[in-house]
Parts: structure tokens; C-alpha cells; sequence
């Protein structure tokens, strides 16, 4: 109240001024929550920069990473072999797998050596006679269809082709600079894969160990299986298709030598090998080059000699070799084996095309041991599977008779003598 009016005075509450100051300081940002943000960006920041950093690196050393890549699927190869000679006939594993390497090196060696010249001469007489051969195959099919396979016009040109390319070659033979370099460069990088094969595979169970101590117990076991499945498919796939190449080419020498087609090794080579490593369309393309061939150079009778042991053998190759051979091998899809082979092949060439089928199958094997729980399947137009019907029981005839019911058999009752 106001002493000199009389009139009682309202002071002001002091209660919302003082809650506005509570509110402002509540709203604030903690002084940490800055210093976070700023370091998840620099943090974000410095993982893009590392990331792009390796991709280069890796860009940079892919020849590198492809040659190891291609010795650890090599070793995966020879691991069986080298850990039979360690553990059956008491060998070091670097003794061991120097031998291998040694004999895989001598091995192709021979082949080049011998091969090389037949393959040129084989190459170089085929293309001297395609004309002959085309005229041959022309006029049977006038004879027979009244047809041409090959036309005139097509034959000139396959001719002057010919002729063009031995031009060519004729010029360019001493231009030789290139073909050293490049041979050069297979050589180093043979050697590379070489080393780094031998180092793996003769040093793999330390290796092995010094990575598996960073695993828990748990983590070893997956690893272990899924390196113990990687062995035995690459290994058990190049073992057998190797045996099998053998098979086929011999046999397909000896009825090329019989029949006598010409350039019967190079055909057989490249009969055993593109059958057996390609898969699919590998069967038909490297059947249909000798029997071409045949019936270019000799006529019908002996294409279709050529044509009847690619198909017997065909035949016995499915339903007795292979169940025999390769039946722990790889169990694998026709469509998934060429699609590996497909993606094999475009990321590392004829040896990726190669190896793509067994990594297929590790990955398959991996994928149906861990991740093997199968659920219903919503029914709908995509998913619905038309299932043969029963056929139905033809209608009796009014004046048949059905058939009586078989009598049951009486079981006969076998009585002990007595002694």
C-alpha cells in the first residue's frame, strides 16, 4: 500500500520472467553435440577419401590382384595332390609342390613343342584348302538338296580373304618387336602366378593357422568347410575333366586316324579339350569341326563314321564315365555351369571361363548348407505348376464282365522236424 495515496500498489509477479531464462537455457545445444556433428562429417569425409584411395590402388595393381587371384585357385588344385604326397608317401610340402609345378611346367612345355608345329601346319593347310573343301561340299549338296551351302560370290571373297591374310603375312613377318613383347610379358607373368602358387601351396597350413587365429572357434569351423569344399571342387572339376579330355581326344585320334581325315591331332586336341572344359555348347561346336571337316575333305561316308563316334561316345560318357569320374565333383545347373562360365570368362578371360565353374559350385554348396530353410510358396498364376493328370479309367461296356478280384495266396506254413 502506497503511504502518501492511501491506494494499495500491485507489485509484478517475478515468476514468468524468471521461467523465460530456464526455457532459452533449456533449448540451447549441449556444446558436445556440435563437436559430434562436425566430427561424423570429417569422419565420413576421411572414409570416402580412404575408400576412393583403395579402389584406385586396386585399379592400379589389378594385374597383381588377377595373378593372385588365379594362384589361389591353382593352389586350391594342387592341394590335393600335394597333401597326398606330404601325408602317404612322406614328402615336404615345398618338395612336393615344386614337383607339380615342375611337372605342369615340363607338360606344357612338350605340348607347345610338339603341338605347335602340327597345329601351324594343320592351320596353314586348312586355309589352302577351303576353296577345294567348299567346292566339294557345294556340289554335294547341289547333288543331294539341290542346294549350295556356300555361295559363289561368298566363296570369292573367303578366297580373297585367304590370299589377303598370307599377303599380310608375308609382309608383317619381320615386324617381330611386338610378338617379343608380348611374349615377354606372358613369361613374367607365368613366373608370377608360379611363385605365388608355390608360396601358398607349400606354406598353406601356416598361413592357414596365422588367419584362423583371428577368428572365433565358431568362424574357424565355416572357414575351414568352406576351404575344405573350395579344395575339393576345383580340385575333383580339373582332375576329372582332365581325365576326361584325355578319353575323348584318344579316342577321337584313333577314328580320325582311321577314317583319315587330315590333321587328325589337332582336331582330336581340340576335340578333347573345348568338349570337356566348356560347358554346354562346348559338346556341340567341338563336334561339329572334325565332322565338318570330314565331309569336306572326304565326303559323307566318313562325316557320318566321325558323327556316330561323337555320339556313341557321347552317350557313354554320360551314363558310365561321369557317374564313375566326377559324380562327388560339382552337381550344378545347366543354365547356372554356363552362366558362370560366362561371367568367369569376362572377368578373367579363358582361365576366369575355367574356374567359374567350381567357384559356382563352392558358392552353391556355401549357400545351401547356411541358408537351407525353405518356406510355402504364395499360390498365384507365377508360381502355379500344372501337374499331369491321372488318365481316367476307360468306362466298361455293358456286356463286359469285371474282373474278378485276385485270390489271396495262402501262406504255407513251414513246420519244424524235430531232431
Amino acid at each position: 500500500m502506497d503511504g502518501d495515496t492511501g491506494e494499495a500498489v500491485e507489485t509484478p509477479s517475478a515468476g514468468p520472467p524468471a521461467a523465460e531464462p530456464e526455457r532459452a537455457s533449456a533449448e540451447a545445444e549441449p556444446p558436445w553435440v556440435r563437436r559430434a556433428v562436425w566430427r561424423g562429417i570429417w569422419q565420413l569425409i576421411a572414409a570416402l577419401l580412404v575408400t576412393a584411395a583403395g579402389l584406385w590402388s586396386l585399379r592400379q595393381a589389378r594385374t597383381l590382384v588377377r595373378y593372385l587371384i588365379l594362384a589361389q585357385l591353382l593352389t586350391f588344385a594342387l592341394e590335393p595332390a600335394v597333401t597326398w604326397l606330404h601325408q602317404k608317401r612322406g614328402w615336404r610340402r615345398g618338395s612336393a609342390t615344386g614337383l607339380l609345378l615342375g611337372g605342369i611346367l615340363v607338360l606344357f612345355v612338350l605340348l607347345g613343342v610338339l603341338l605347335a608345329p602340327a597345329l601351324a601346319n594343320g592351320v596353314n593347310g586348312a586355309i589352302r584348302q577351303m576353296p577345294s573343301w567348299i567346292d566339294k561340299l557345294n556340289s554335294f549338296t547341289q547333288q543331294h538338296f539341290n542346294t549350295t551351302v556356300v555361295s559363289a560370290s561368298s566363296s570369292r571373297e573367303s578366297s580373297q580373304a585367304v590370299s589377303n591374310a598370307a599377303k599380310y603375312l608375308q609382309q608383317h613377318a619381320g615386324d617381330v618387336l611386338g610378338a617379343v613383347g608380348s611374349l615377354l610379358g606372358a613369361v613374367f607373368g607365368l613366373l608370377t602366378v608360379g611363385l605365388f602358387t608355390f608360396y601358398l601351396t607349400a606354406n598353406g597350413p601356416q598361413i592357414r593357422r596365422a588367419l584362423l587365429s583371428r577368428m572365433p572357434p565358431e568362424r574357424q569351423q565355416r572357414a575351414l568347410w568352406a576351404y575344405n569344399m573350395a579344395i575339393e571342387k576345383t580340385g575333383g572339376y580339373l582332375y576329372s575333366n582332365l581325365l576326361l579330355a584325355l578319353i575323348n581326344g584318344g579316342l577321337m585320334l584313333v577314328t580320325l586316324l582311321l577314317v583319315g581325315v587330315p590333321y587328325a591331332l589337332p582336331l582330336a586336341l581340340f576335340e578333347g579339350v573345348v568338349a570337356e572344359f566348356i560347358p554346354i555348347v562346348g559338346t556341340y561346336v567341338a563336334g561339329a569341326v572334325p565332322v565338318l571337316v570330314a565331309l569336306a575333305s572326304l565326303g559323307p561316308g566318313p562325316a557320318l563314321i566321325v558323327l556316330a563316334e561323337i555320339l556313341v561316345y557321347q552317350q557313354v560318357e554320360n551314363y558310365l564315365l561321369t557317374p564313375r569320374i566326377s559324380q562327388k565333383t560339382m552337381k550344378l545347373n545347366a543354365g547356372l555351369a554356363f552362366g558362370a562360365a560366362m561371367a568367369g570368362g569376362a572377368v578373367g578371360g579363358l582361365i576366369g571361363a575355367f574356374f567359374g565353374l567350381p567357384i559356382a559350385a563352392v558358392i552353391q554348396s556355401f549357400v545351401s548348407n547356411y541358408y537351407s530353410g525353405r518356406y510355402e510358396v504364395v499360390e498365384s498364376d507365377l508360381t502355379r505348376i500344372e501337374e499331369p493328370k491321372p488318365p481316367e479309367p476307360e468306362p466298361l461296356k455293358p456286356d463286359a464282365v469285371p474282373p474278378e478280384p485276385p485270390s489271396p495266396r495262402r501262406r504255407r506254413r513251414w513246420r519244424r522236424r524235430g531232431g
